[in-house]
Protein backbone atom coordinates (compact mmCIF):
# COMPACT_ATOMS: atom_id res chain seq x y z
CA UNK A 1 0.00 0.00 0.00
CA UNK A 2 3.01 2.42 0.81
CA UNK A 3 4.55 1.86 -2.13
CA UNK A 4 1.22 2.56 -4.32
CA UNK A 5 1.19 6.11 -2.47
CA UNK A 6 4.45 6.61 -2.80
CA UNK A 7 4.12 6.12 -6.87
CA UNK A 8 0.69 7.69 -6.87
CA UNK A 9 2.67 10.68 -5.56
CA UNK A 10 5.40 10.48 -7.93
CA UNK A 11 3.02 10.50 -11.15
CA UNK A 12 0.83 13.35 -9.50
CA UNK A 13 4.15 15.19 -9.22
CA UNK A 14 5.37 14.80 -12.86
CA UNK A 15 1.71 15.89 -13.83
CA UNK A 16 1.52 19.03 -12.03
CA UNK A 17 4.92 19.84 -12.51
CA UNK A 18 5.61 19.56 -15.94
CA UNK A 19 5.62 22.42 -18.39
CA UNK A 20 6.57 24.48 -20.90
CA UNK A 21 10.44 25.71 -20.48
CA UNK A 22 11.25 29.33 -20.39
CA UNK A 23 14.59 30.09 -22.56
CA UNK A 24 18.02 32.09 -22.44
CA UNK A 25 17.91 34.46 -19.50
CA UNK A 26 21.06 35.43 -17.58
CA UNK A 27 21.09 33.87 -13.89
CA UNK A 28 22.77 34.66 -10.64
CA UNK A 29 25.47 33.47 -9.98
CA UNK A 30 26.71 31.33 -6.94
CA UNK A 31 23.02 30.47 -6.22
CA UNK A 32 21.65 26.56 -5.91
CA UNK A 33 18.56 24.78 -5.98
CA UNK A 34 17.83 21.65 -3.90
CA UNK A 35 15.66 18.78 -4.02
CA UNK A 36 15.00 16.07 -1.21
CA UNK A 37 13.89 12.74 -2.87
CA UNK A 38 11.35 14.21 -5.13
CA UNK A 39 10.62 17.40 -3.52
CA UNK A 40 11.91 20.95 -4.05
CA UNK A 41 13.11 22.51 -1.21
CA UNK A 42 12.11 26.80 -1.24
CA UNK A 43 15.35 28.71 -2.44
CA UNK A 44 16.70 31.05 -0.01
CA UNK A 45 19.96 31.59 1.70
CA UNK A 46 18.05 29.66 4.31
CA UNK A 47 18.28 26.40 2.49
CA UNK A 48 21.27 26.93 -0.03
CA UNK A 49 24.13 25.22 -0.67
CA UNK A 50 27.26 26.61 -0.76
CA UNK A 51 31.16 25.87 -1.45
CA UNK A 52 33.99 26.59 1.33
CA UNK A 53 37.43 25.80 1.34
CA UNK A 54 36.64 22.66 -1.20
CA UNK A 55 34.13 21.59 0.64
CA UNK A 56 29.73 21.51 -0.34
CA UNK A 57 27.80 22.53 2.40
CA UNK A 58 23.93 21.92 3.05
CA UNK A 59 21.61 23.40 5.53
CA UNK A 60 20.29 21.54 8.16
CA UNK A 61 16.66 22.47 7.04
CA UNK A 62 16.81 19.46 4.46
CA UNK A 63 16.86 17.11 7.60
CA UNK A 64 13.33 18.79 9.01
CA UNK A 65 10.40 17.31 8.12
CA UNK A 66 11.62 15.44 4.94
CA UNK A 67 11.86 11.65 4.34
CA UNK A 68 15.83 11.37 4.16
CA UNK A 69 15.49 8.83 7.12
CA UNK A 70 17.74 11.24 9.09
CA UNK A 71 17.31 13.95 11.13
CA UNK A 72 18.94 16.81 12.84
CA UNK A 73 18.48 17.53 16.79
CA UNK A 74 20.81 21.02 18.24
CA UNK A 75 21.38 21.64 21.90
CA UNK A 76 23.39 24.89 22.09
CA UNK A 77 26.78 24.10 20.71
CA UNK A 78 26.21 20.67 19.89
CA UNK A 79 24.66 19.35 17.18
CA UNK A 80 23.84 15.47 15.93
CA UNK A 81 22.64 13.77 13.08
CA UNK A 82 21.14 10.54 13.79
CA UNK A 83 18.78 7.75 12.25
CA UNK A 84 17.80 4.11 13.48
CA UNK A 85 21.36 2.98 13.94
CA UNK A 86 23.82 6.19 12.98
CA UNK A 87 24.53 9.11 15.15
CA UNK A 88 26.89 11.75 14.10
CA UNK A 89 27.66 14.55 16.55
CA UNK A 90 29.46 18.14 15.55
CA UNK A 91 30.26 20.50 17.99
CA UNK A 92 30.21 23.51 16.63
CA UNK A 93 32.42 25.69 19.20
CA UNK A 94 35.51 23.66 19.19
CA UNK A 95 35.20 22.41 15.26
CA UNK A 96 35.00 18.51 16.23
CA UNK A 97 33.19 15.77 14.91
CA UNK A 98 32.46 12.25 16.53
CA UNK A 99 30.39 9.31 16.25
CA UNK A 100 28.73 7.88 19.65
CA UNK A 101 31.53 5.00 19.68
CA UNK A 102 34.11 8.50 19.69
CA UNK A 103 35.53 8.23 16.59
CA UNK A 104 36.38 11.28 15.46
CA UNK A 105 36.08 12.53 11.34
CA UNK A 106 37.75 15.23 9.58
CA UNK A 107 34.82 17.20 8.08
CA UNK A 108 32.85 19.58 10.71
CA UNK A 109 29.68 21.65 10.61
CA UNK A 110 29.58 25.51 10.03
CA UNK A 111 26.71 27.78 11.66
CA UNK A 112 25.64 30.82 9.70
CA UNK A 113 22.96 33.34 10.97
CA UNK A 114 22.11 30.76 13.09
CA UNK A 115 21.67 27.76 10.82
CA UNK A 116 24.07 25.08 10.59
CA UNK A 117 25.05 23.64 7.58
CA UNK A 118 26.86 20.05 6.98
CA UNK A 119 29.20 18.89 4.62
CA UNK A 120 27.42 17.01 1.85
CA UNK A 121 29.51 14.42 0.65
CA UNK A 122 30.49 13.32 4.56
CA UNK A 123 27.10 13.10 5.71
CA UNK A 124 25.95 11.50 2.64
CA UNK A 125 29.11 8.95 2.73
CA UNK A 126 27.91 8.18 6.26
CA UNK A 127 24.72 7.67 6.64
CA UNK A 128 24.03 5.53 2.92
CA UNK A 129 22.73 9.14 1.28
CA UNK A 130 23.14 9.78 -2.16
CA UNK A 131 23.58 13.33 -3.97
CA UNK A 132 23.82 14.96 -7.33
CA UNK A 133 24.32 18.33 -9.33
CA UNK A 134 22.08 18.42 -12.28
CA UNK A 135 22.28 21.66 -14.63
CA UNK A 136 19.04 23.30 -15.07
CA UNK A 137 17.25 26.06 -17.11
CA UNK A 138 18.47 28.06 -14.51
CA UNK A 139 20.85 27.63 -11.53
CA UNK A 140 22.50 24.07 -10.62
CA UNK A 141 20.04 21.60 -8.77
CA UNK A 142 21.87 19.52 -5.47
CA UNK A 143 19.45 16.71 -4.67
CA UNK A 144 19.98 14.44 -2.02
CA UNK A 145 18.15 11.15 -2.01
CA UNK A 146 17.38 8.24 0.18
CA UNK A 147 16.18 4.71 -0.99
CA UNK A 148 12.68 6.55 -0.37
CA UNK A 149 13.56 8.29 -3.89
CA UNK A 150 11.24 7.04 -6.69
CA UNK A 151 11.79 9.05 -9.91
CA UNK A 152 15.21 8.62 -11.71
CA UNK A 153 17.30 12.43 -12.07
CA UNK A 154 16.48 12.63 -15.60
CA UNK A 155 12.55 12.05 -14.75
CA UNK A 156 12.92 14.78 -11.27
CA UNK A 157 14.44 17.20 -13.65
CA UNK A 158 11.55 16.64 -15.75
CA UNK A 159 9.03 16.74 -13.26
CA UNK A 160 10.23 19.70 -11.41
CA UNK A 161 10.67 21.95 -14.35
CA UNK A 162 8.36 24.29 -13.89
CA UNK A 163 8.43 24.48 -10.56
CA UNK A 164 12.25 24.93 -10.32
CA UNK A 165 11.87 28.11 -12.86
CA UNK A 166 9.18 29.20 -10.65
CA UNK A 167 11.11 29.15 -7.54
CA UNK A 168 14.14 30.97 -8.87
CA UNK A 169 11.69 33.41 -10.74
CA UNK A 170 10.88 34.65 -7.68
CA UNK A 171 14.39 34.52 -5.82
CA UNK A 172 15.54 36.18 -8.62
CA UNK A 173 12.88 39.34 -8.02
CA UNK A 174 13.39 39.58 -4.10
CA UNK A 175 17.24 39.92 -4.73
CA UNK A 176 16.79 42.41 -7.58
CA UNK A 177 14.17 44.62 -6.28
CA UNK A 178 16.31 46.72 -3.26
CA UNK A 179 19.42 46.85 -4.94
CA UNK A 180 22.23 48.41 -1.99
CA UNK A 181 23.33 52.47 -2.85
CA UNK A 182 26.50 52.34 -4.58
CA UNK A 183 29.28 54.82 -4.45
CA UNK A 184 30.86 56.17 -8.11
CA UNK A 185 32.86 53.42 -9.94
CA UNK A 186 31.54 51.03 -7.34
CA UNK A 187 29.22 47.57 -8.92
CA UNK A 188 26.01 47.30 -7.58
CA UNK A 189 25.88 44.18 -6.37
CA UNK A 190 22.19 41.98 -6.09
CA UNK A 191 20.65 42.59 -2.11
CA UNK A 192 19.97 38.80 -1.66
CA UNK A 193 16.61 38.65 1.05
CA UNK A 194 17.20 36.87 4.40
CA UNK A 195 20.87 35.89 5.58
CA UNK A 196 24.11 37.25 4.10
CA UNK A 197 26.09 34.43 2.61
CA UNK A 198 29.64 35.36 1.65
CA UNK A 199 29.70 34.53 -2.26
CA UNK A 200 32.29 31.34 -3.16
CA UNK A 201 32.78 30.18 -6.50
CA UNK A 202 30.26 27.50 -8.40
CA UNK A 203 33.17 25.34 -9.69
CA UNK A 204 35.40 24.13 -6.88
CA UNK A 205 39.26 24.99 -6.59
CA UNK A 206 41.52 22.43 -8.39
CA UNK A 207 43.43 20.10 -5.60
CA UNK A 208 47.26 19.37 -4.52
CA UNK A 209 48.89 16.47 -3.61
CA UNK A 210 51.31 16.60 -0.23
CA UNK A 211 54.58 15.82 -1.81
CA UNK A 212 55.16 12.62 -3.08
CA UNK A 213 51.15 11.63 -1.97
CA UNK A 214 49.93 8.58 -3.12
CA UNK A 215 46.62 7.43 -4.43
CA UNK A 216 45.19 3.87 -4.29
CA UNK A 217 42.68 2.99 -6.55
CA UNK A 218 40.41 0.07 -5.42
CA UNK A 219 37.41 -0.95 -7.98
CA UNK A 220 35.44 -4.41 -7.81
CA UNK A 221 35.20 -5.86 -10.78
CA UNK A 222 31.43 -6.88 -11.43
CA UNK A 223 31.88 -7.76 -15.43
CA UNK A 224 34.78 -8.82 -17.75
CA UNK A 225 33.08 -6.43 -19.78
CA UNK A 226 33.16 -3.57 -17.69
CA UNK A 227 36.62 -4.20 -15.96
CA UNK A 228 37.92 -4.02 -19.14
CA UNK A 229 36.14 -0.78 -20.00
CA UNK A 230 37.33 0.41 -16.79
CA UNK A 231 41.15 -0.56 -18.29
CA UNK A 232 41.15 1.22 -21.09
CA UNK A 233 39.91 4.13 -19.42
CA UNK A 234 42.39 4.05 -16.62
CA UNK A 235 45.44 3.60 -19.94
CA UNK A 236 48.62 4.00 -18.07
CA UNK A 237 47.61 4.59 -14.72
CA UNK A 238 47.62 1.38 -12.75
CA UNK A 239 44.87 0.54 -10.01
CA UNK A 240 43.83 -2.46 -7.63
CA UNK A 241 40.67 -4.53 -9.03
CA UNK A 242 38.69 -7.04 -6.37
CA UNK A 243 37.62 -9.66 -7.82
CA UNK A 244 35.81 -12.48 -6.17
CA UNK A 245 37.47 -16.09 -6.33
CA UNK A 246 35.02 -17.27 -9.05
CA UNK A 247 35.83 -14.55 -11.42
CA UNK A 248 39.26 -14.98 -11.26
CA UNK A 249 38.29 -18.33 -13.52
CA UNK A 250 38.41 -15.92 -16.36
CA UNK A 251 41.86 -16.25 -17.22
CA UNK A 252 41.84 -14.06 -19.93
CA UNK A 253 40.60 -11.00 -17.17
CA UNK A 254 43.58 -11.72 -15.31
CA UNK A 255 46.30 -11.52 -17.86
CA UNK A 256 45.02 -8.33 -18.86
CA UNK A 257 44.63 -6.89 -15.21
CA UNK A 258 48.40 -7.97 -14.73
CA UNK A 259 49.72 -7.20 -18.23
CA UNK A 260 48.63 -3.95 -17.30
CA UNK A 261 50.31 -3.70 -14.35
CA UNK A 262 46.72 -3.61 -12.30
CA UNK A 263 46.18 -5.13 -8.88
CA UNK A 264 44.29 -8.13 -8.43
CA UNK A 265 42.76 -8.48 -4.60
CA UNK A 266 40.74 -11.39 -3.52
CA UNK A 267 37.35 -10.11 -2.61
CA UNK A 268 36.57 -12.81 0.26
CA UNK A 269 32.74 -12.95 1.56
CA UNK A 270 33.27 -16.34 3.62
CA UNK A 271 31.51 -16.23 7.14
CA UNK A 272 33.68 -18.52 8.90
CA UNK A 273 37.87 -18.33 8.71
CA UNK A 274 37.18 -21.99 6.87
CA UNK A 275 35.64 -20.56 4.13
CA UNK A 276 37.62 -17.58 4.06
CA UNK A 277 40.98 -20.04 3.58
CA UNK A 278 38.92 -21.95 0.89
CA UNK A 279 38.71 -18.98 -1.27
CA UNK A 280 42.33 -17.79 -0.81
CA UNK A 281 43.35 -21.26 -1.62
CA UNK A 282 41.03 -21.79 -4.91
CA UNK A 283 42.22 -17.63 -6.13
CA UNK A 284 45.36 -18.11 -5.55
CA UNK A 285 45.68 -21.38 -7.53
CA UNK A 286 44.22 -19.41 -10.33
CA UNK A 287 45.83 -15.81 -10.70
CA UNK A 288 48.98 -18.66 -10.29
CA UNK A 289 47.64 -20.83 -13.66
CA UNK A 290 46.61 -17.84 -15.48
CA UNK A 291 49.63 -14.97 -15.25
CA UNK A 292 52.06 -16.74 -12.61
CA UNK A 293 51.31 -13.98 -10.43
CA UNK A 294 51.03 -14.74 -6.74
CA UNK A 295 47.70 -13.07 -4.76
CA UNK A 296 49.20 -11.42 -1.81
CA UNK A 297 45.62 -8.79 -1.53
CA UNK A 298 42.77 -9.64 0.19
CA UNK A 299 39.51 -7.28 0.55
CA UNK A 300 37.12 -8.83 3.94
CA UNK A 301 34.45 -7.03 5.39
CA UNK A 302 32.81 -10.02 7.06
CA UNK A 303 32.77 -10.81 10.93
CA UNK A 304 34.93 -14.03 10.81
CA UNK A 305 38.79 -13.38 12.49
CA UNK A 306 40.79 -13.86 9.57
CA UNK A 307 44.36 -12.09 10.86
CA UNK A 308 46.26 -15.62 11.58
CA UNK A 309 44.80 -16.86 8.25
CA UNK A 310 46.23 -13.83 6.54
CA UNK A 311 49.85 -13.60 8.58
CA UNK A 312 50.10 -17.23 8.38
CA UNK A 313 49.35 -17.28 4.09
CA UNK A 314 52.00 -14.09 3.62
CA UNK A 315 48.47 -11.86 3.23
CA UNK A 316 47.52 -8.34 3.97
CA UNK A 317 43.84 -7.40 4.62
CA UNK A 318 43.45 -3.56 2.66
CA UNK A 319 40.90 -1.07 3.35
CA UNK A 320 40.21 2.45 1.95
CA UNK A 321 40.62 5.89 3.92
CA UNK A 322 37.36 6.83 1.73
CA UNK A 323 34.87 4.36 0.55
CA UNK A 324 32.72 5.95 -2.45
CA UNK A 325 30.61 2.82 -3.35
CA UNK A 326 27.11 4.14 -2.00
CA UNK A 327 28.34 7.66 -4.09
CA UNK A 328 29.84 5.95 -7.16
CA UNK A 329 31.64 7.58 -9.73
CA UNK A 330 28.79 8.25 -12.51
CA UNK A 331 29.41 11.92 -14.37
CA UNK A 332 31.83 14.73 -13.95
CA UNK A 333 30.04 16.43 -11.10
CA UNK A 334 30.35 13.25 -8.81
CA UNK A 335 34.41 13.08 -9.92
CA UNK A 336 34.72 17.09 -8.53
CA UNK A 337 33.07 15.87 -5.60
CA UNK A 338 35.66 13.20 -5.08
CA UNK A 339 38.66 15.38 -5.81
CA UNK A 340 37.67 17.96 -3.19
CA UNK A 341 37.26 14.88 -1.16
CA UNK A 342 40.64 13.88 -1.31
CA UNK A 343 42.11 17.19 -1.40
CA UNK A 344 41.31 17.14 2.71
CA UNK A 345 44.19 13.89 3.02
CA UNK A 346 47.49 15.28 3.05
CA UNK A 347 48.83 11.11 3.52
CA UNK A 348 48.77 7.95 1.44
CA UNK A 349 44.89 7.03 0.36
CA UNK A 350 43.05 4.23 -0.89
CA UNK A 351 39.71 5.19 -2.53
CA UNK A 352 37.42 2.41 -2.77
CA UNK A 353 35.60 3.81 -5.88
CA UNK A 354 32.78 1.27 -6.17
CA UNK A 355 32.25 -1.60 -8.41
CA UNK A 356 32.90 -0.70 -12.41
CA UNK A 357 29.80 -0.49 -13.84
CA UNK A 358 29.28 2.30 -11.87
CA UNK A 359 32.90 4.48 -12.50
CA UNK A 360 32.77 4.62 -16.36
CA UNK A 361 31.11 8.07 -16.08
CA UNK A 362 33.14 9.69 -14.31
CA UNK A 363 36.57 8.27 -14.10
CA UNK A 364 38.05 9.82 -16.92
CA UNK A 365 37.23 12.95 -15.11
CA UNK A 366 38.98 11.90 -11.61
CA UNK A 367 42.09 10.82 -13.42
CA UNK A 368 42.61 13.91 -14.52
CA UNK A 369 41.59 16.26 -11.86
CA UNK A 370 44.78 13.66 -10.12
CA UNK A 371 47.06 14.06 -12.68
CA UNK A 372 46.77 18.04 -12.55
CA UNK A 373 47.12 17.68 -8.63
CA UNK A 374 50.59 15.92 -9.02
CA UNK A 375 48.95 12.53 -7.34
CA UNK A 376 51.02 9.65 -7.31
CA UNK A 377 48.64 6.67 -8.68
CA UNK A 378 49.76 3.60 -7.63
CA UNK A 379 48.93 -0.51 -7.72
CA UNK A 380 47.97 -1.85 -4.25
CA UNK A 381 51.97 -3.50 -3.51
CA UNK A 382 53.14 -5.27 -0.77
CA UNK A 383 56.73 -3.84 0.49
Amino acid sequence: MKNWKRRLAAWLLILTLCAAASTGRAVLSDVYLTAVNDSMMDLNDETMPFWSGGVLYVSSRIFDGTDLGVYFVRNQGLVMLYNARLDLRFDLDNQLTYDKQGTEYDGHAVERNGIVFFPLDMVCSYFGLNWSSSRTETVPLIRITSSSAILSTSAFLDAAAWKMNSLYADYEKAVTATPPPASDGDTVQPNRPGTTVTPTPEDPPPVHAAEGQKIFLLIESGSAKDTKAAMEILGSVQATFLLRAEQMEDGDLLRGLLANGHGAALLAEGETEEAVAGELSRARELLWKAACGWLELVWYEGGAEIGPLLEAEGCVRISAGLDRRSQGLRSTAAADVLLQSIGRYQKDLGVHLGQDSGCLGGLRSLLAGLEAGSYRLCAWRLA
